[in-house]
């Protein structure tokens, strides 16, 4: 029986380089798998969103209204109506006749003249008789215009309203003492005043009053603060 034979020198060099070549292999497939995992991790972590820590402002309904409220233009306050001025009851115009200053006043039906200043009521009675006019005469027949004066101790004031009875009703009385505001006559109608009928029918007045002094009679200006009711 023969013994084995020892093998070549140059077989086992060969044997070596085929172990090396087998386990470089081996180690280059086992680094390529690596790789493949850890790429096909790294692609899924990536398709991972990690929630943001940081603070998102968001607006709360009433920062949201706050807004809307600031952005919507104001509504204009509604204009207030304008009131209704008063209505004077009297209206006082100087008026001249004959180089003589007297003052014109229109008043409406139902409006009492009152004195502006206290002093002594005298009242004369006129009428127009065959165009003359007549003081203390009494014709039924015919209208009697009062002429009503007020006397203080520096001022003599007369009225010269309307008809009495139909435009003019009497509040005094003749040698009465009144004083201010005292209620001299009311006008009851629209008729003018006697001046219209004895003198200049194209004036517009009521009421004609002239103004003197006393005790010398001079002219002064009539238009004064009248009172009426």
């Amino acid at each position: 029986m023969s013994s084995p034979r020892a093998p070549h020198p140059a077989a086992r060099v060969i044997g070596v380089l085929v172990n090396g070549v087998t386990l470089l292999v081996a180690s280059a497939t086992a680094l390529v798998a690596g790789l493949m995992v850890a790429g096909t991790i790294g692609a899924r972590a990536a398709d991972v969103r990690i929630p943001s820590t940081a603070r998102t402002s968001i607006a709360t309904p009433s920062a949201t209204a706050s807004t809307a409220a600031s952005a919507r233009p104001p509504t204009p306050s509604p204009t207030p109506a304008p009131s209704a001025s008063p209505v004077s009851r009297i209206s006082v115009s100087l008026y001249r006749s004959g180089g003589h200053s007297y003052a014109g006043i229109e008043v409406p039906p139902g409006t009492a003249l009152l004195t502006p200043f206290e002093g002594t009521v005298e009242i004369r009675l006129y009428q127009l008789i065959n165009n003359e006019v007549r003081v203390g005469s009494n014709v039924p027949s015919l209208p009697f215009f009062p002429y009503v004066t007020v006397v203080s101790s520096d001022r003599r004031l007369t009225f010269r309203p309307g008809a009495l009875g139909t435009d003019k009703e009497m509040l005094v009385r003749d040698t009465q003492q009144v004083t201010l505001g005292t209620p001299l006559f009311r006008t009851i109608g629209p008729g003018r005043s006697s001046w219209a009928t004895f003198y200049d029918p194209s004036i517009p007045f009521q009421v004609v009053t002239s103004l003197q002094a006393v005790p010398s009679g001079l002219e002064i200006d009539p238009l004064i603060g009248y009172l009426v009711d």
